[in-house]
């Protein structure tokens, strides 16, 4: 395997110091877009449970979750690869990030639309034999046509993000639909079906917004020469062959977060799911401060690794995790004291979901301690072992699910939440100090016969290679 090559003599090496900088600067504006997200859905969440009530919040929560969890399979971690093959193709070749563009796009779009296809086909069926609540179909079918639109626009964000927009594309994938349904609100929308429909809406008008930046940055980059040859840097797999373990990955968070409440949704009643959801969701906005900070890491990683700038990786990797504990482990420490009165706030009989809450911000505290490890494996061409370690995560939440989510309703669901949320993170903090070891992370220090099992014998520095990606 090749080893990164050298910066080029007519480049000097970025400093660490200011790529640190840089990226907690960009931790800062990200943050305020993050703060816009989580405050425009903490008040969805309050105002949709508020008017609709439990039943119908409970099948706008869980056809929501449904829209979320086909959009993520038909991208099967396309957009990741996207991130990591524009942000790497820009430094040396711009037709081969176009290339790759285009694909992800037909592919993603392709398969959201047969999927919107037959979840909007079923939905009378899933109705009547899997959920059994009353009213369901014609709200899921306006889920369905939002997966579509979603997608999009989740594609396009990544393409955002490897040019460098970080902050404005996480607005557009995470801040602005739940902006665009609080207007709705606002105007005086009701019902969870209105509500699904304005999601399409909101999907639709942030793609077209996308693509409005994309071609801006696409007369700024012809304006500018490339700074390397192809010749010099290797060649990346090809996207879809990157994609694959990615797609795992994808498919693996969105079941930890979603899983639960499709199955809760099984057997429980709509009010239970409607509790359940606002929990889970408040914890998952701690989440959503995690994931910003490693989407404003992402395009540093994958060009600090590309071009063998270990020090420079280093700096990133701590300051990372630093950030993340910093900010999502506070917020989920407020969780756990404070997991009743929050729920009380947004209507009454939401408490009963206070111990749940409690279980799956201890998760979080966790994860935020471990903050960005998942991208690291992810930028530096390691999602085989990345891979590895969601599949272990999906098990545990699968049983967990399946043993637990029948007998004990709520408090199964958190526990198929956070264990295996919590598995993940440590593992993942493990794998980057075992295999990159010239860019440790702070993690727990596994016995080596054990870390030799899960992740194989580390590689030595110069044998790591950034076009190792399968």
């Amino acid at each position: 395997m090749r080893r990164p090559p050298p910066p080029s003599a007519s480049l000097p090496p970025p400093r660490p110091g200011r790529a640190v900088r840089a990226m907690v600067y960009g931790a800062g504006a990200a943050l305020v877009v993050r703060g816009l997200e989580v405050g425009g859905k903490f008040l969805l969440y309050f105002l949709v449970a508020r008017f609709l009530g439990a039943s119908e919040g409970g099948l706008f929560f869980l056809c929501l979750t449904w829209a979320h969890v086909l959009s993520t399979l038909t991208r099967f971690g396309l957009d990741r690869a996207l991130i990591l093959h524009v942000s790497s193709e820009l430094a040396v070749d711009r037709r081969a990030a176009a290339r790759d563009v285009r694909l992800g796009l037909l592919t993603s779009g392709g398969l959201a639309l047969i999927v919107a296809l037959l979840s909007w086909s079923g939905a009378d069926l899933l109705e009547r034999h899997v959920f059994s609540m009353p009213g369901l179909a014609p709200v899921l079918a306006m889920a369905s046509l939002a997966i579509v639109p979603q997608t999009v626009n989740v594609m396009l964000c990544a393409v955002l993000v490897g040019l460098g927009r970080s902050v404005i594309a996480q607005f557009l994938q995470n801040a602005w639909w739940p902006l665009v349904l609080l207007a709705l609100v606002g105007l005086g929308l009701r019902s969870a079906g209105d509500l699904l429909a304005g999601f399409a809406v909101a999907g639709v008008s942030g793609a077209g917004l996308c693509l409005a930046l994309i071609r801006r940055e696409r007369r700024r980059l012809a304006a500018t020469p490339t700074p390397r040859t192809a010749a010099s840097a290797g060649t990346l797999t090809p996207l879809l062959i990157t994609a694959l373990p990615l797609g795992v990955v994808e498919v693996v968070q969105v079941s930890l977060s979603n899983l639960p409440v499709l199955l809760l949704g099984v057997v429980a009643a709509a009010g239970d799911v409607a509790a359940f959801s606002i929990a889970n969701r408040m914890t998952q906005l701690v989440w959503v401060v995690l994931i910003s900070l490693g989407t404003i890491a992402a395009p540093r990683i994958g060009a600090a690794y590309r071009l063998g700038d270990f020090p420079r990786l280093r700096s990133l990797n701590r300051t990372l995790q630093a950030l993340g504990a910093l900010t999502g482990g506070l917020a989920a420490l407020v969780m756990i004291g404070f997991a009743s009165p929050l729920l009380g706030l947004v209507g009454d009989g939401y408490e009963s979901a206070a111990a749940a809450l409690v279980v799956m911000a201890a998760g979080q505290v966790v994860n935020a301690v471990s903050t960005g490890q998942d991208v690291i494996l992810a930028m530096t061409g390691h999602g085989k072992m990345l891979r590895q370690i969601n599949l272990v995560q999906l098990g545990v939440c699968v049983v967990c699910a399946i043993v637990l989510i029948a007998p004990f309703g709520m408090m199964g669901a958190a526990i198929a939440s956070a264990l295996p949320l919590a598995i993940g993170a440590t593992l993942s903090a493990s794998a980057v100090s075992w295999i990159l070891p010239a860019a440790p992370s702070w993690s727990l220090p596994l016995p080596a016969g054990l870390a030799r099992v899960l992740f194989g014998s580390p590689p030595t520095v110069s044998s790591v290679s950034p076009t190792n990606t399968r």
